[in-house]
């Protein structure tokens, strides 16, 4: 009986990481390892000391510092402490500026109002263009802007209000960098493991396989141990630049997962040609995989169990010539002694300077025009907040089209959940101080998941704002209100994704043909036997492939053409190119393999053709 459920708790775990892997092609993210309670604690703890004095002092006015702690503990992302320190006091200035203009501006006449949050929209999008790392901080601005103009006041009333966002941001300012410091590595080691953890998926899945069944799932797990490689190596860039000494260990693991996925694909390219023995072998790296991964979370030292397991791996395959055999090996050896002078793939370059900067505009001009157009609508229909709509299309609103869409979806999904939990909680409870505790518990559940799905983060981040309001300014609909000012705000960001500046997004024959021509000159990198142009093409290969494979179930796939069946077969045949180029490098590196100093006995021709 204990083995059944032990056996169903497995398939439940291995149908969320399928469900996971499904959203991921659809340029939607699930991923739990980037869950971090430490910082929801701490944000919940930020909020909770000014919502606490401003509900017992009855100074409701005073509700924005409140909001100013929570923005600001928003565009805390952790990383070098240096850029840390130069964004937050960026954002605590900026945004006690943004208040002022905004609130004065909408102060002056309706008019103004109507024209303040698509201009200061505009102008803050545009900040990436002269400070690069200040993408979120520009959005966060963005925000901040538009709920400023919801509340027009004189130019008196407006410094105070700005000044109640200064307090608040300040505060949690000082809390987030002096009192309350978090590891400044967790991010960087959260992108790590989730590599691990989806090449363990990976791997796992691989040891189940039938030979005798098609599998659909070998992309969907190139796809997300590609994505997060790219992830992991975005995010060590940016730290490494900080602290190049502290970046050691996650750049030698990070290698490291290389060649294993590197291993993987070759593995999964001969598995239906692998006698049993081989495919037993098999069993050893997940177990391997898990251990790995756990030396980057766990504070004990797991070393000896890596090198445990890795030695296990390496006796299974002891004495055996052979691709299959040699990757085992090299999985076992790069995963024992991580090194860091392996050849590395260049880090993906930013895009040239006129480019970059056409793209934040193009940006910027479709988020004012949608928050303009946003605006008109919520004030002719007299929606009850009108801000939350314009927030949308501020939030939503991405470069890449397809990234557009999906948020849109998610967030009208998170808002409706959202607002319907919220107002059964208005509903239901009926004591302050228990709403103030749920606010509470509410933000450190915001700020936890916010990197694992956007979704998630909505439902949270709606019934925080709801009960806020709720608290702050009791009245009836501010639940509705929320999932009716989202949606109207999720479609204007589509509809400006599509009218406004529309761009023109290579069609899925181009990418196909793309994949299949980087996967081809992965496999002549192979064949040159150059090490450094394997690691650039194999990486450039992958990147081209996942493009393709979700650009073909993206979202927004209804305003072009469908993959025709050529599309299709185009991409299969760039997968199974990728597949022959790891098995040829592996087969080569079998020649200069030397199983004998595994087993002291002799090996037979049949030993060098087996496996």
């Amino acid at each position: 009986m204990f083995a059944n459920e032990g056996r169903r708790g497995v398939d439940v775990i291995t149908r969320l990481r399928r469900f996971a892997r499904w959203l991921e092609l659809r340029a939607v993210g699930l991923m739990p390892e980037y869950f971090d309670p430490a910082e929801g604690a701490r944000a919940a703890f930020i909020i909770a000391v000014p919502l606490v004095l401003i509900a017992a002092t009855g100074e409701r006015g005073f509700g924005w510092i409140i909001f100013a702690a929570f923005w600001t503990c928003l565009a805390d992302t952790g990383g070098p402490e240096r850029t840390r320190r130069a964004l937050l006091t960026g954002f605590v200035l900026l945004g006690t500026l943004t208040t002022f203009v905004a609130s004065w501006l909408a102060g002056l006449s309706p008019e103004a109002a109507l024209a303040a949050g698509p201009v200061l929209v505009v102008m803050t999008a545009l900040l990436p263009i002269r400070w690069n790392a200040s993408s979120l901080v520009a959005t966060l601005l963005g925000v901040v802007a538009v709920v400023a103009v919801g509340y027009p006041r004189p130019a008196v009333e407006a410094a105070v209000l700005a000044g109640a966002f200064l307090c608040g941001s300040a505060w949690a300012f000082v809390i987030g960098i002096l009192v309350w410091r978090t590891d400044r590595w967790l991010p960087t080691r959260q992108a790590v493991t989730a590599v691990y953890a989806r090449l363990h998926d990976m791997a796992s899945d691989l040891v189940h396989r039938r030979a005798d069944k098609p599998h659909i799932g070998q992309t969907q797990h190139r796809r997300a141990v590609r994505g997060a490689l790219e992830r992991a190596h975005l995010r060590l860039a940016r730290t490494q630049g900080d602290d190049a000494v502290g970046a050691v260990r996650l750049r030698k693991a990070l290698l490291a997962a290389d060649e294993v996925f590197h291993a993987l694909l070759a593995l999964e390219h001969l598995h239906p040609r692998l006698d049993r023995e081989t495919k037993a072998a098999l069993d050893a790296i997940p177990p391997l995989l898990r251990a790995s991964g756990g030396t980057l979370t766990s504070r004990g030292s797991e070393a000896a169990e890596v090198a445990r397991q890795a030695e296990a791996l390496r006796q299974r395959v002891a004495g055996r010539r052979g691709a299959a055999a040699a990757a085992m090996r090299a999985m076992a050896a790069a995963l024992a002694v991580p090194n860091d002078r392996s050849p590395e793939a260049a880090l993906a370059r930013e895009q040239a300077s006129a480019d970059a900067s056409r793209r934040i505009l193009q940006a910027a001009i479709r988020s004012g025009t949608g928050v303009g157009i946003v605006t008109l609508v919520a004030h002719w229909f007299a929606l009850g907040y009108p801000y939350w709509a314009a927030m949308a299309v501020v939030v939503v609103l991405s470069p890449v089209r397809r990234i557009s869409w999906s948020r849109a979806i998610e967030r009208m999904v998170g808002s409706v959940v959202g607002g319907i939990l919220a107002q059964m909680l208005l509903t239901l409870v009926s004591s302050s101080p228990l709403l103030i505790g749920i606010i509470v518990a509410a933000t450190a559940a915001t700020i936890a998941v916010r990197s694992v799905n956007y979704t998630l983060f909505v439902v949270f981040l709606t019934l925080l704002f709801v009960l806020t309001m709720g608290v702050l300014n009791p009245g009836h609909g501010i639940a509705s209100a929320r999932m009716l000012d989202n949606i109207l705000g999720s479609f204007a960001a589509i509809t400006a994704t599509v009218l406004v500046w529309p761009e023109r997004p290579a069609s899925t024959a181009a990418l196909a043909g793309a994949a299949l021509t980087a996967n081809r000159a992965y496999l002549d990198a192979v064949l040159s036997g150059d090490p450094a142009l394997i690691a650039t093409t194999r990486r450039a290969a992958g990147i081209a492939s996942t493009e393709a494979e979700i650009a073909f179930y993206a979202p927004d796939r209804i305003l072009g053409a469908a993959p025709t069946e050529a599309d299709i077969a185009d991409l299969m045949a760039a997968r199974r190119l990728a597949g022959e180029a790891a098995a040829l490098w592996y087969d080569r590196r079998a020649d200069s393999d030397s199983p004998e100093t595994d087993d002291p006995a002799p090996s037979t021709p049949s030993a060098r053709t087996g496996a």
